[in-house]
């Protein structure tokens, strides 16, 4: 073992268990907020932005979401429309239904602890289903903080061939320095999901006779195929602040920043694989390289280096002349694309074997210059805040996409009211893989328009009674998509969708009701499909035993979506595509629940799907790709504080 693995495995483990070994008794937890905070990549300027970790058991057994092709692991579908990063311009090569899975840069924490601070989780469930997850952070200084978070996913499913081996790494970093004058944010990230892919069930009336039948025994319509999808990435940003040392005595050696300068650095690359040892089993429509074996191996890379600057408040609040903030930003992206298929070309002899050659289907490089610009108020005397931003492609393969945004947020008095408007605008060319693409299985070479999408969003929340009511408008134009023979398509069409979500929790004594309606309606569509309405609830009593040292939660929670002609899936391409042979939905799934608190451990019992085989078959979010059945799940959080 190498000595950079051998340091590596002692950080993630060894280091650990030490902290482990302690007794409970010197583990107590406290919500002192100075204890223990986080934020996100987008927080780290706003000293007043951090979270604080405060273990409940709200919605602690719901560790995973449930609209998936029918095991954790598998990709997850979707119930809300949603083409595109709606904030971001440049190029994109396809939209990654791992990445709810996935750790980025994005939606990593990145943490602030005055102890060492760990997190264990562990779930085991029904057909083999485990799931670790470990949180280690540390600051090294008190200005310096070190954070590794792993996680893996393994399941083997109820239908064949649903087995999932899932691996996630995150090493991050963040610094400030102690006169003010720098700061910094670091990651390296490694995501790895491997799983085989069924292409669904043969026939969806197996479900009708199937309550006492093992599920192992309904027949699927692959049976030699996997997908891997492999992303790395290494994320930097770096402010350096610039403005004059404070006059207060006490942070003598402290500046107040004026302005700063902000550069980002972030590479990634994507490694996706599809293979299949029987290709001739009828489930493709066309073969066009290799009726032997598919191996299909698309290979993508960015680096993206961003330059910023912009003012910030200066804490001097003169009025106009120190309440307007500026921001301009400048973006270069370098983009490698590659596909490839292996196949055989000829049987030589005995002796000589097989002789392959590798098709080189994609190999081109691109590249983008984004400009931007943004206007905001950098202090706020009656905690109204408002932000007008802009992003311009100026050369390169995104050349002419735009974007432009207008928040406008009003946090009452109690602070615990908030009003927010959201207009936003924006033409971005299409994903990659609809222009362009060459496999065994599917082609297609394209000239699309421009998607545009226009959208505004209302919300009105207030946290003292648990209520959140949202209303959203979106327009779209030239919208892409996969058709009924899952080739890539476009509607250039006006298509419109209006939603509304309300989401209300209620108390009486120790009983609790959590509320969650989103309604959803699209004009006059063939090509946009969700469901108009997804209803989350749950009842549960939850209450102190044990003179306080216990709290209890015993509950049943229901999910619910309408029914509609659900997108189907096709594992060569993994992407979803209309069907409209049957709709899916109508169908309510129903979980049962106990969970425990004790001091820093955490504890819950399930069983999932608990009407499973009672109320029908019709168990689908995706055609042809059953929900699991029911399902025992055991799970425990541990959290160490020293």
């Amino acid at each position: 073992m190498s000595f950079f693995f051998r340091k590596l495995f002692y950080f993630l483990f060894l280091y650990p268990t030490l902290l482990f070994s302690q007794q409970n008794d010197s583990l107590k937890y406290s919500s002192k907020k100075s204890t223990l905070s986080y934020f996100n990549y987008n927080q780290f300027e706003s000293g007043d932005s951090s979270n604080y970790i405060q273990p409940t058991l709200y919605n602690f057994s719901s560790y995973l979401g449930r609209n998936n092709l029918g095991n954790n692991g598998l990709v997850f579908s979707e119930l809300l429309y949603s083409p595109s990063i709606i904030n971001y311009i440049g190029f994109n090569y396809s939209k990654n239904s791992y990445l709810n899975y996935f750790l980025t840069p994005q939606n990593l924490k990145y943490y602030n602890t005055r102890t060492p601070y760990t997190d264990l989780f562990y779930v085991t469930g029904s057909k083999k289903e485990q799931l670790f997850k470990l949180i280690f952070t540390y600051n090294v200084k008190k200005n310096w903080n070190i954070t590794a978070d792993f996680s893996r996913i393994r399941s083997e499913g109820f239908y064949l061939r649903q087995n999932t081996n899932h691996n996630f790494l995150a090493l991050s970093s963040n610094y400030k320095s102690l006169n003010n004058r720098y700061y910094l944010l670091a990651s390296i990230i490694y995501n790895n999901a491997k799983n085989s892919e069924n292409g669904g069930i043969l026939n969806d009336s197996s479900l009708l006779n199937s309550e006492n039948l093992d599920k192992k025994l309904i027949g699927v319509n692959l049976s030699n195929a996997k997908r891997t999808t492999i992303n790395r990435s290494l994320y930097l940003k770096q402010y350096f602040n610039l403005g004059n040392k404070s006059q207060d005595t006490s942070k003598i050696k402290t500046i107040t920043p004026k302005s700063r300068v902000i550069l980002t650095s972030h590479y990634e690359d994507n490694i996706l694989k599809y293979e299949d040892e029987t290709p001739w089993s009828g489930y493709y429509t066309n073969i066009y390289y290799d009726s032997t074996r598919t191996f299909d191996s698309t290979y993508h890379r960015k680096l993206e280096n961003e330059v910023e600057w912009k003012r910030v408040d200066n804490k001097k609040h003169r009025g106009f002349i120190d309440i307007l903030g500026l921001g301009v930003n400048l973006k270069h992206q370098a983009i490698k694309v590659e596909q490839r298929e292996l196949f055989k070309i000829s049987d030589v002899s005995v002796t000589q074997g097989l002789v392959n050659t590798t098709q080189s289907a994609i190999d081109t490089s691109l590249n983008n210059i984004i400009a931007g610009t943004s206007l905001f108020n950098t202090y706020s005397n009656n905690n109204f805040w408002w932000i007008l931003t802009g992003k311009y492609a100026v050369n390169g393969y995104n050349k002419g996409d735009h974007y432009s945004s207008l928040s406008i947020k009003k946090v009452f008095n109690d602070s615990l009211t908030l009003l927010l408007l959201k207009a936003e605008n924006k033409l971005q060319t299409s994903d990659f893989i609809y222009r362009q693409y060459l496999s065994n299985h599917f082609r297609w070479k394209n000239d699309f328009d421009k998607m545009s999408e226009q959208k505004v969003q209302l919300y009105f929340i207030q946290n003292r009674y648990d209520l959140t009511l949202s209303a959203s408008y979106q327009n779209f134009k030239n919208v892409l998509y996969f058709n009924d023979s899952a080739l890539a398509q476009q509607d250039t069409n006006s298509i419109s969708l209006l939603s509304f979500a309300l989401k209300k929790d209620f108390v009486f004594h120790n009983w609790h009701l959590n509320n969650s309606i989103l309604y959803q309606n699209v004009t006059d569509s063939a090509v946009i499909r969700i469901p108009e309405f997804i209803l989350q609830h749950s009842l549960y009593y939850e209450n102190y035993l044990f003179k306080r040292a216990m709290r209890l939660q015993v509950g049943i929670s229901l999910f619910y979506f309408s029914a509609y002609y659900a997108n189907a899936y096709m594992p060569a391409t993994a992407q979803f595509y209309l069907q409209n042979d049957k709709k899916y939905g109508n169908y309510p799934f129903l979980d049962f629940f106990i969970a425990a608190k004790i001091k820093t451990v955490r504890i819950f019992f399930k069983i999932d799907h608990l009407n499973s085989d009672l109320m029908g078959g019709n168990y689908m979010f995706v055609p042809h790709y059953p929900v699991n059945g029911r399902a025992f799940k055991f799970g425990v959080s541990w959290l160490f504080y020293d």
